[in-house]
């Protein structure tokens, strides 16, 4: 049983898929991709239980359903470019093992039953909108540094539904890990159905931190419309040739709203470049904490003074300090900041210029705003 295939759309959807089990390919079946030939399509998908992506190319062959290692995927991968592009998967008779064929190579491997593999599937969903895959990929990159790295229940990014003081609705994502927060929304599109309804605490749905990461790979740089969907649990993300579901964090996100108050009148606005380059090069200083390993969660001391913003930064037995132009209203005590935190704000909100404003009758928590109003960031102030 023979089915034949382009080498390079075969690499793509491999590429595509390849990383999904991480680290449970211990466990046999998921070191394996499903492979499901119907109607001159064939269908890739690997999963670890959790995540699970589909890559579907054109191909020609009877249809047949079975488990080929991630080998068979490796190979064809290695062998992209070179030569011809017509590739091959001759299946035995007793469906027990498998010939890889490109050129003159060759990689014959045994199999498993594709009734093996468990899949999470894309069943009935319960709502759905489509969505710009760029879009998609923005919402979830403005908050992938700020995901929590430990608590399950914000372990991820919250996306929902909000709506603003004109009335009008917003697709929005957050993340916090209890010292920033970032969010950012686009304009809602038309939802299906009842879109992740209040039930005991939950708002919204919270994607977990592993496969905001994979979407963000997958999808990135992808401008093409991909429909979100959903059922209790799981979500589901399908574009023309790709598809990934996931299943969903059960636990209510936090109320990240709460803590986005209002800013004070003391701001400060600085250009966004030179603000980071200005931190690179304080960074050059090393800091190092007592088990002899470099600190990453430095603080940065910004002051306005006469001719610009001072920035400030300590090492173990020394100091350093540059000096930006600002823009500077009202007046207000230094703000002090993680280094890192800042830089991965800057870096989620794009952008030239942006404001830091301590929120009114509460200077612990510091309003990070862009020159935009799709997102906004907070971060907690630090001892100096």
């Amino acid at each position: 049983m023979t089915i034949k295939f382009s080498v390079a759309a075969f690499a793509e959807a491999a590429k595509a898929i390849r990383n999904i089990p991480g680290g449970s390919r211990n466990i046999e079946i998921l070191d394996h991709a499903r492979m499901e030939v119907a109607r001159k399509k064939l269908t890739l998908t690997m999963s670890d239980l959790d995540i699970e992506a589909c890559a579907t190319i054109p191909c020609e062959g009877a249809s047949i359903v079975a488990a080929i290692p991630r080998a068979v995927l490796e190979f064809f991968i290695s062998r992209d470019g070179s030569g011809d592009d017509a590739g091959t998967l001759d299946f035995a008779d007793d469906m027990k093992t498998v010939v890889a064929r490109h050129g003159k190579g060759r990689l014959t491997m045994p199999i498993l039953p594709g009734a093996d593999f468990f899949l999470i599937g894309a069943g009935a969903q319960d709502w759905s909108m489509a969505i710009r895959a760029n879009e998609l990929v923005e919402l979830l990159r403005t908050c992938v540094s700020a995901m929590d790295e430990t608590r399950h229940f914000i372990q991820g990014v919250l996306l929902h539904v909000a709506v603003g003081e004109d009335g009008a609705s917003a697709l929005r994502t957050a993340a916090t890990d209890g010292h920033r927060v970032h969010t950012v929304g686009v304009e809602a599109p038309e939802l299906t159905g009842g879109f992740a309804e209040r039930q005991e605490g939950h708002q919204g749905i919270t994607i977990p931190d592993r496969t905001v990461k994979e979407l963000i790979r997958i999808f990135d740089g992808d401008e093409s419309e991909v429909t979100l969907s959903g059922a209790k649990g799981i979500v589901t993300v399908e574009g023309e040739a790709i598809r990934v579901t996931s299943k969903l964090i059960d636990a209510a996100f936090a109320d990240y709203a709460r803590l986005l108050q209002a800013p004070g009148a003391f701001r400060i606005s600085v250009a966004a470049k030179a603000l980071d380059a200005a931190i690179g090069r304080l960074l050059v200083l090393p800091r190092k904490d007592g088990k002899g390993k470099a600190e990453t969660a430095r603080p940065i001391r910004m002051t306005p003074v006469d001719g610009g913003l001072k920035l400030e930064i300590k090492g173990n037995d020394a100091d350093a300090e540059d000096l930006i132009d600002c823009e500077v209203e009202g007046s207000g005590d230094p703000i002090v900041v993680n280094c890192r935190y800042i830089r991965d704000a800057l870096a989620a909100a794009g952008g030239t210029k942006v404001t830091f404003a301590p929120i009114e009758g509460n200077a612990i928590g510091v309003r990070m705003l862009p020159d935009n109003d799709r997102s906004s960031f907070l971060l907690m102030q630090m001892r100096f």
